[in-house]
């Protein structure tokens, strides 16, 4: 025990010394030392007294994390200190890579299950299927486990062996797996896309990893050697962001040499770093550049759209970004631990903080000493074009895809077609591509109507209340009825709101079944057709003079 206290109070010292040095000031530096000794002796002697002497038995490690993790929350949302499982995640957000055995789990029904078997790695060669559900790893019963201890269970370090038992419909299956180093790559697919003749190329990026800057310049060599390459679309949809060197290392190949790409500020004066373009560019200038942005285009793919915006170097199609304009670096705490904190603000060349979440204003513990405001006025790109700094990047096309119907929403709430694809696929093995016809919607349905679904809309929700409020407040049998004449009107509208919704949940089918039967780039390819910011900025590439329109000042 005293070895353990020992560790971990050296550990939470260690962590202290980074916040104060890196992130967290004080009133003044004279007396910055005797504070901190005073604040960690005051820490130390509360954990000891209470790890000791506390009715019941603590688990100190976890009390130590559950006491860092408070202490940050009173921080930005991006400061995070990672335990023992800290090398899996930094390896993941830093490198795209963990050890596992390539599956992706979800919470289902009070159970888990796999919802994602990766191509070529240990899970699909050893049989696991998408809809599994996962009974125990390692021996441990996971009945009413959540996916963090599952994940936890699952991963460790490549080489080492794992049993797993699954429940496959009747069978009781048991696997012997070996863990692996899983690579997740940074473009999940690349390619020319639409008509013959249009030399529009097209490539997803996922995320911004070491590696990235090496993928992404060898997709567009391989764009270059096609004689008719005409414009390129860089889809950063739900691209949550990455390494800021990838970032400014992929807009190298894109913008003009000596350009400005980004600018970084920390906590001291002297901070500040202006990143520019260092090298001449793999696509010519003339070749227009469509950048696809949604509310999952955050971080480093904020960096680079902003940039090419600023820059006037493309134009951005989609809908607003997330918002964080936050710059974090890992530190060591220990051999065990690690400690990814926000050490600087970013702004795109035209001087914006796109910052959405306003951590100084919501956060109410009051650590915060100097709460510094920003002035958000509008500004210019290059070329003299008004921007804002509104809270994420505002695209210069505005196209919001549509929000899903609500019967959509209650279908995924009940996992329906996760679980019709089970079911289908158990009826049908073996099919190679999956069309959701009228027939088989039909079946979709009375499979929904046997196995317990039942759809409640709001506005059924809010007659069921009033109906409570009736019956409490003893109103009238004639306004009762009247609930009861509406409530029979609602539930016919309810019957005939699937039909309405039709073509999206047959999408959705087809989506939920051929994603266990096509790859993943066969996935992507067959949303193309109904993909309105795609086909939006097909069209903007096509159409010359509406391109350069848009980069101009009107």
């Amino acid at each position: 025990m005293k070895n353990i206290l020992r560790n971990r109070f050296y550990q939470i010292f260690s962590l202290f010394t980074i916040l104060i040095f890196l992130g967290v000031g004080f009133r003044g530096d004279d007396d910055i030392y005797d504070r901190i000794n005073r604040n960690l002796d005051v820490f130390g002697k509360v954990f000891k007294e209470v790890a000791i002497n506390y009715v019941d038995d603590i688990d100190v490690d976890r009390f130590m994390k559950e006491g860092i993790d408070g202490m940050l929350k009173t921080l930005d949302p991006y400061t995070v200190y990672y335990g023992d499982q800290g090398k899996n995640e930094i390896d993941l957000i830093v490198n795209g890579k963990y050890g596992g055995i390539g599956i992706t789990i979800s919470y289902r029904d009070s159970a888990i299950f796999i919802s994602n078997v990766m191509n070529g790695y240990e899970a699909q060669k050893k049989g696991l299927r998408i809809g599994d559900r996962i009974i125990s790893v390692e021996g441990v019963d996971l009945k009413d486990a959540k996916t963090d201890l599952v994940n936890k269970l699952v991963k460790g370090a490549a080489g080492t062996s794992l049993k797993m038992t699954i429940q496959r419909d009747e069978q009781v299956l048991d696997f012997d797996l070996t863990r692996q180093e899983i690579i997740l790559k940074n473009i999940s697919h690349s390619g020319f896309i639409g008509e013959e003749n249009d030399g529009i190329a097209y490539f997803k990026l996922d995320r911004f990893t070491s590696t990235a800057v090496d993928e992404v310049e060898t997709t567009l060599k391989t764009f270059k050697l096609k004689n008719n390459f005409k414009g390129l679309v860089i889809d950063l949809r739900d691209n949550g962001g990455g390494l800021l060197d990838a970032a400014t290392g992929i807009l190298n190949k894109l913008v003009s040499k000596n350009n400005l790409l980004v600018i970084t500020k920390g906590k001291k004066k002297d901070s500040e770093i202006k990143y520019f373009s260092k090298e001449d560019p793999l696509i010519p200038k003339e070749i227009p550049i469509v950048l696809l942005v949604n509310k999952g285009t955050a971080s480093a793919s904020e960096i680079m759209a902003g940039a090419i915006q600023d820059l006037d170097r493309g134009v951005i199609i989609g809908s607003q970004t997330y918002g964080k304009g936050l710059v974090q670096i890992v530190k060591d705490i220990d051999s065990d631990a690690k400690l990814k904190i926000t050490t600087s603000r970013y702004y795109t060349p035209s001087g914006r903080w796109i910052q959405e979440k306003n951590y100084f204003r919501e956060n109410k513990f009051g650590v915060f000493i100097d709460k510094e405001t920003f002035s958000q006025n509008e500004f210019r790109t290059l070329g003299g074009r008004i921007v804002y700094a509104n809270g994420g990047i505002t695209p210069d096309i505005i196209i919001k895809t549509e929000p899903e119907s609500e019967i959509h929403s209650a279908l995924l709430y009940k996992d329906m077609f996760f679980k019709f694809g089970n079911y289908y696929l158990d009826k049908n093995p073996g099919i190679k591509i999956f069309n959701c016809t009228d027939a088989i919607f039909e079946e979709f349905k009375n499979y929904i109507s046997t196995n317990g679904f039942i759809y409640k809309s709001e506005a059924y929700k809010k007659i069921e209340d009033l109906k409570k409020i009736a019956d409490l407040k003893g109103y009238s049998n004639g306004f009762s009825q009247d609930l009861e004449k509406l409530s029979g009107e609602l539930n016919k509208e309810n019957s005939a709101e699937i039909e309405k919704s039709r073509e999206e949940l047959k999408r959705a089918i087809e989506s939920e079944i051929n994603r266990r039967i096509v790859n993943e780039k066969e996935q992507i390819e067959a949303l193309f057709p109904s993909d309105i910011q795609l086909q939006e900025a097909l069209r903007i590439i096509r159409n010359t003079e509406e391109y350069r329109k848009l980069l101009s000042i009107n």
